[in-house]
């Protein structure tokens, strides 16, 4: 790092180097496209790297214009070894042309493998009655006949294996697999998780799943080492006295202690958003940090008990506190399977305990400085990852909040218990406000009893139960591993009563719609002020733009345009569709869900409508019963108030247990608001509305604009609707039947219904194909514009008053990991669109 500056304060010359050569890292991973190449930035960054040298040694920092050269070399610097590490993380994925092909492989398991009943995809969602389960797990390819493969990282699945097979397969356990191979990639939806960022991120070479009905997996050797002990650790928690479990919150002590939250219940994880110390169960800074702090402070009281005897550190216990600090923190990113929210944590926590344990040549700020460039070099993709704007932003506001203070910290151990409590309350307020920004962005919403109840779940979590768990995990003797985490258990059932008695008691957890560049600014400025330490000019003027944040952040109270809003949403191999307008809500299927507890409604669908502001939905209409269209109702249901139920037969009423349901049938008109819906198919109410024949078709409408709806209907279905209404008109938008397949989409639906566009939602190159390609070729001979999800990304339509709608794309949002390998040869048409979605 170029050292700047003439003054002779070594941190006035370093600091703003490593702020502007972290700014340079941070930012490439929002670039579009990377330009050139790897070799390309190589060569630019030992340029750079020869330039620094060389003005080092000619003594040019300490000019005055020294400072400016520094600034930007430091930033230039940062920048290109972005540059060359995204490279390098692009062409360590899987190359397209492998995509769909099946493996032999050997592989070690890497990961606490999770399992779940496996359940059917197609038809009515049902657990499977063979007792076979779905696994999904990470493994390195240790040898194979492609090269291209050996060490390189795999996220797969196993579907339907038996429960001897979930037995053996253990984290660190060597298989000889078939596999089949995947892109890394994912959905891509405004307001939602990012899952091809994340694989980035990750550094996973491809997703796939286990062929074993083509070979038998072979298990070649158990699990060793820290993963074995991972493994064991796991089935001491999990073990059961009696039939029943030995610990009632088994499944809180797995998350705490290794990061394995495959079994909390999903009323567990709605009370801690609600009560906004989800956190609490992810392995992040916040757990290394508690359990460094925890050893820090028994590494001091166990130092000054030595220093009493005149021991060898007598002269400052310090260094044994940093010791101890350094050992738990270690040990605990080790066992909970060193992700790299933990690595991160733990280079943060070595670069604070040294901080303090040598604080007359170190600040916070400079420590800080130094944990975030030291973490962008190693990671420069971690800015994607919404945990590390958490932990930075948290430290951030704690540094702002107490600044000067910091050297002062360590000698308040023998303050009164009211001063403590008084500095406890500051730095949760510090904490809160810093993250206010963070949360509306990534959670859509703020928790208005966080403050209160982290203020007593965080110090009972970091210095009570985490401590326990870890020395539990650490003891040799079984006995009293039992009464160490028998205790923790304890508390932790102690705690989720206080949430659950809290959640009750006060409002909790409150969506917001995510605001506009001018209202996060605001807010950002606003927060900024309150943080700051007393005696700041103008720090009270924080208060007066709390209204204005309030008012601009609040979507009820702003005007919106008569305008209408489709969007068909990215979620595979499924369908999911928002209807909208300024008023009114309707959802149109909700996706597919998973064994593992994955739901597109839950991740996709009410994200999207929460980050608008859209809480009350006035309808879900569920076309039918295949699990790729209702799968993803009951995460709509648990995050969003649904007024009516919408489905085919019998299916509404099954759906329906707690709010109130409607049949489609041919001949009815739904209305709502502006927005009408005329059912055209089923003709019947007795049907059980699980087969495909069985669909919701209705034509929607709004002012002028029609878009017709149709499910999964086959062909026969198709030329029956043609005869029923010969005189249809010709529609704006077609949801293509059954995702585009060779059985849908005939010449009679072609000529009856004459779309202007029509859009697949498929998942990319799914075994299914679809959209068939004759059904692709009978559009556009049509002349009909065609959209396709798997190439797209969500696809959104908005139409103000009348005429063509403005049309958006999510993968024209601009990030470089967004590669256009699809084999798009359609749509010639100009469109008229905006140029991102979000």
């Amino acid at each position: 790092m170029p050292v700047i500056g003439a003054k002779s304060d070594g941190r006035l010359k370093i600091l703003p180097g490593l702020w502007i050569c972290a700014a340079g890292i941070g930012q490439v991973a929002f670039w579009p496209v990377l330009p050139g190449s790897r070799e390309v930035a190589g060569t630019i960054l030992l340029c750079l790297l020869g330039a620094t040298l060389l003005l080092t040694v000619t003594g040019v920092w300490r000019r005055a214009a020294g400072c400016w050269a520094g600034l930007s070399l430091s930033f230039l610097l940062g920048t290109f070894w972005a540059l060359w590490c995204n490279h390098q993380a692009l062409e360590q994925r899987l190359p397209p042309q492998l995509h769909g092909t099946d493996h032999t492989l050997v592989l070690e398991v890497v990961s606490l493998p999770q399992s779940a009943p496996a359940v059917s995809f197609f038809g009515r969602p049902s657990l499977s009655a063979n007792g076979y389960l779905d696994a999904r797990f990470r493994a390195r390819v240790i040898d194979g006949a492609d090269a291209r493969f050996v060490d390189r990282t795999l996220q797969l699945g196993w579907y339907r294996m038996t429960p001897v097979e979930a037995e053996r397969l253990q984290a660190g356990s060597r298989w000889r697999m078939r596999v089949r191979v995947k892109e890394p990639r994912g959905s891509i939806n405004p307001h939602t998780f990012d899952y091809a960022a994340w694989l980035l991120e990750q550094g996973v070479f491809a997703t796939g799943y286990v062929r074993d009905r083509d070979l038998q997996p072979a298990l070649m050797a158990s699990g060793n080492g820290i993963d074995r002990l991972r493994e064991g650790l796991r089935r001491q928690l999990k073990a059961e006295v009696s039939g029943q479990p030995r610990y009632l919150q088994a499944p809180l002590l797995s998350a705490l202690l290794l990061g394995d939250r495959g079994g909390i219940t999903e009323k567990t994880r709605r009370l801690l958003q609600s009560t906004g110390t989800a956190h609490l169960l992810a392995i992040s800074g916040l757990h290394v940090g508690m359990v460094a702090g925890c050893f820090f402070v028994l590494g001091g009281i166990f130092g000054r008990s030595v220093g009493v005897f005149g021991g060898r550190w007598s002269g400052n216990p310090l260094y044994l506190a940093g010791a101890a600090g350094v050992l738990g923190a270690l040990s605990y990113t080790l066992i909970s399977g060193a992700p790299l929210s933990a690595q991160r944590a733990l280079l943060m926590s070595l670069v604070a305990l040294a901080a303090v344990v040598l604080r007359r040549r170190f600040d916070g700020q400079l420590g800080l400085a130094l944990a975030l460039c030291g973490i962008l070099f190693w990671q420069p993709l971690a800015v994607l990852n919404a945990g590390f704007w958490l932990s930075f932003v948290a430290v951030a506001a704690l540094l702002l909040r107490f600044q000067g203070r910091v050297g002062a910290a360590v000698d308040e151990v023998a303050a009164p218990v009211g001063s403590w409590f008084l500095n406890a309350v500051r730095s949760q307020w510090a904490i809160v406000i810093g993250l206010l920004v963070p949360s509306v962005l990534i959670f859509h919403g703020v928790s208005l009893t966080g403050l209160a109840v982290n203020l007593i779940a965080i110090p009972w979590v970091g210095l009570t139960i985490l401590p326990l768990i870890l020395l539990g995990a650490l003891c040799p003797f079984a006995p009293l591993t039992n009464s160490l985490w028998t205790l923790a258990d304890l508390q932790l059932g102690w705690l989720l009563r206080f949430l659950e008695t809290t959640n009750q008691l006060a409002p909790g957890w409150h969506g917001l719609p995510v605001p506009g560049g001018w209202v996060l600014l605001l807010l950002a400025f606003a927060g900024l002020l309150l943080i700051m330490p007393r005696g700041i000019p103008g720090r009270g003027l924080g208060w007066l733009l709390v209204p204005v944040v309030a008012l601009g952040g609040t979507g009820w109270q702003r005007p919106l345009a008569d305008s209408f809003e489709l969007t068909v949403l990215d979620v595979g191999q499924g369908l999911a569709v928002s209807m909208t307008t300024a008023e009114r809500t309707l959802i149109f299927d909700t996706g597919a869900s998973t064994a593992s507890g994955w739901s597109a409604g839950a991740s996709i669908v009410a994200p999207y409508l929460q980050a608008q502001g859209r809480q009350l939905v006035d309808a879900v209409i569920v076309s039918h019963g295949d699990r790729d269209h209702a799968g993803g109702l009951r995460g709509v249901l648990e995050q969003l108030s649904v007024a009516n139920l919408v489905a085919p037969g019998h299916l509404a009423k099954r759906l329906s247990a707690h709010i109130s349901s409607q049949q489609c049938v041919a001949g009815r008109v739904a209305r709502y608001g502006d927005l009408s819906i005329r059912w055209l198919w089923p003709r019947s109410t007795a049907v059980n509305g699980e087969e495909n024949d069985h669909s919701c078709v209705g034509l929607l409408q709004w002012n002028q604009v029609r878009i017709l709806l149709t499910g999964d209907i086959p062909s026969q279905v198709e030329a029956q609707l043609a005869e029923m209404y010969p005189h249809m008109a010709p529609v704006d938008v077609l949801l293509a039947p059954h995702h585009g397949s060779r059985t849908s989409s005939s010449a009679a639906l072609v000529a009856w219904a004459r779309p202007a566009r029509v859009v697949f939602s498929a998942g990319y190159r799914h075994r299914f194909g679809h959209p068939h390609p004759e059904v692709s070729a009978r559009y556009r001979d049509a002349g009909v514009t065609l959209f396709n999800t798997a190439d797209d990304g969500a696809i959104q339509f908005r139409w103000e008053g009348g005429g063509a709608p403005e049309i958006a794309r999510a993968r024209d949002g601009g990030r470089f990991w967004y590669r256009h390998h699809s084999n798009k040869k359609d749509n010639n048409q100009a469109l008229s669109r905006r140029p991102e979605l979000w």
